[in-house]
């Protein structure tokens, strides 16, 4: 979903509608006191419940069920990255369906997470939803559409669907995940990872004294330090409008980095800091996301330490042994980290579709 990771890269308002509403959506089920004291969105006659970390163990019990590759499946993936935006969920038709608010835009973050039976009837409910609530129809949209969930759609060549009660659509290509094979990032045999495996030769001979510790909260202060260093770093080739955006989009990483670890535990995450001389010259951190495969979330290290990205990033993998695949996400359409994501020789790659009305509507 949101592709942070380096692996070895050198470059590269509030909700209008608050308060009481009918609801024929049945509830989530009973919410701890934290979740139920807060406000809901009310959007036309149903009441969608703020996101928060206690409805992670309702969203875990209905994705537990699925067998996906695509890494923004996950509790963790859509949690950590809701800075700028609003998140808020119910429960319709048996199906986890998860909104998000950006300014006066309802979506959805995912399509909806239960049994396959339920998941088209559930959407049918989280269209009219977003279209009481959005003040045109175009406006409503499903992100991160896996293929198995377009073909339930069974869309035409109109873009019509038998499930979805009338109107065009159509499904838009988004980028997707790379996938690899675990035991490549550990093993990096062959001549395709001759030039990784002298990197790491090159960062081990150079740095005899650096080691690797399991992330936790006595790192924190030094990973941030780490964070505003990689920042500066990455600034002194930027000008123009370019400045302006790339702040903006390290801000909202660095709230995210900061979001997981404030609930570090409580979403079950893994990580490795790797130290030089003491300091923190590296961290990353991810999750296992089914019995087969894990996800990494990301991955900064000290530019000026050539060879630091590749090694931290196959100790990382080594954390995951037991997952036959490791996903690190897509790479934004960037052609640098494109290229780097395609050096590591990905097995796998994850489609995911944006379902959206077709303009002339």
């Amino acid at each position: 979903m949101r592709a942070n990771l380096e692996i070895g890269s050198t470059e590269t308002s509030e909700p209008h509608i608050f308060g009481p509403a009918s609801s024929h959506v049945r509830p989530a089920a009973p919410l701890p006191v934290s979740t139920a004291a807060q406000r809901f969105l009310s959007a036309g006659e149903h009441r969608l419940l703020p996101l928060t970390i206690d409805a992670k163990p309702l969203f875990d019990s209905h994705v537990s069920a699925c067998d996906f590759l695509v890494a923004d499946l996950s509790f963790t993936n859509n949690f950590m990255w809701l800075s700028r935006m609003s998140g808020f969920y119910q429960i319709i038709n048996d199906c986890f369906c998860l909104f998000s608010l950006n300014g006066n835009q309802l979506g959805m973050l995912l399509p909806p997470i239960g049994a396959a039976e339920n998941q088209v009837k559930a959407l049918r409910t989280c269209i009219g939803i977003m279209d009481s609530y959005n003040h045109t129809a175009e406006d409503s949209r499903v992100d991160y559409v896996s293929p198995e969930f377009a073909r339930l759609l069974e869309l035409d060549s109109d873009g019509r669907s038998p499930h979805l009660g009338g109107g065009s659509w159509q499904l838009e290509p988004a980028f997707p995940d790379y996938i690899y094979r675990t035991a490549d990032l550990i093993e990096l045999r062959g001549n395709s990872y001759k030039t990784k495996r002298s990197e790491i030769n090159q960062f081990c001979r150079a740095h005899p004294d650096h080691r690797i510790e399991p992330l936790s909260r006595h790192h924190w202060n030094g990973m941030r330090e780490l964070l505003s260093q990689w920042m500066r770093a990455r600034l002194e080739g930027l000008h123009g409008t370019a400045v302006a955006d790339f702040i903006a989009s390290v801000e909202l990483e660095r709230q995210g980095i900061e979001k997981a670890l404030a609930h570090y535990d409580a979403l079950g995450l893994q990580g490795l800091c790797l130290l030089v001389e003491e300091r923190v010259a590296g961290f990353t951190f991810g999750e296992r996301i089914s019995h087969s495969m894990a996800s990494v979330l990301v991955e900064k290290t000290d530019f000026a330490i050539p060879g630091a990205a590749q090694y931290l990033f196959r100790e990382f993998a080594r954390t995951y042994a037991d997952c036959d695949y490791l996903n690190v996400g897509d790479d934004l359409g960037l052609e640098n980290l494109r290229r780097v994501k395609m050096s590591y020789r990905p097995v796998l790659f994850a489609e995911k579709f944006t379902l959206k009305r077709n303009e002339q509507m």
